[in-house]
């Protein structure tokens, strides 16, 4: 599990297309928002995967969960990416077509769902062949340093480049008047330096 990726704020994974704000649409779904988080936690369950992550820009409680007020609210950017193991593959599935991030909670629950319920009818290793093509991509060189991306020292502290982080994504968010291809470089930058730190 690559331990630079985190809960809070979203991490949306490399080479996933984003879904323009204009472009979101309100879900078919009858939900509370407790019950969406339980639903994708049990479907991940069911298909036997572990060290599941749900990364979004909602707060996360002591307990894990999102703050079921948050969900609720429209935010700039409701997206929702769940990382989690299978048969010890690193894998990522991410939702950001609804307005709120309960909504996109629930897409992902039930499209694992749909996934568990193909292979129930008999179609031979399809939960594992289907989910192959969600294993995370790796990563691409922009030929610059994780230090120069961010611009800070390679000798400053996790703090100072973690904070450097979190103002450099916010500014390079496609919503924010920056790139995707931007956003992603930051993302990325800063996932080598929590590696760089762990050595």
């Amino acid at each position: 599990m690559n331990e630079s990726i985190e809960a809070y704020p979203l991490h949306w994974p490399l080479g996933y297309r984003r879904t323009a704000p204009g472009q979101r649409i309100s879900s078919p779904f009858k939900q509370s928002m407790d019950k969406a988080q339980q639903f994708l936690r049990k479907e991940i369950e069911r298909i036997k995967a572990k060290k599941l992550i749900v990364s979004s820009n909602v707060p996360v409680r002591q307990d894990g969960g999102l703050y079921t007020d948050w969900m609720v609210r429209k935010i700039d950017d409701p997206g929702v990416a769940i990382y989690f193991q299978l048969d010890g593959q690193q894998v990522s599935m991410c939702c950001d077509q609804y307005k709120t991030v309960w909504e996109n909670v629930y897409a992902l629950g039930k499209s694992i769902e749909a996934l568990r319920a193909i292979d129930r009818y008999g179609t031979s290793e399809f939960i594992k062949r289907a989910f192959s093509g969600f294993k995370e991509l790796p990563e691409q060189s922009s030929g610059r340093t994780w230090w120069e991306i961010l611009e800070v020292s390679k000798s400053a502290s996790p703090e100072i480049v973690r904070q450097a982080y979190l103002s450099k994504i916010k500014k390079a968010h496609p919503d924010a008047g920056g790139s995707h291809e931007q956003f992603i470089q930051i993302q990325k930058a800063y996932e080598q330096s929590c590696q760089f730190f762990n050595q």
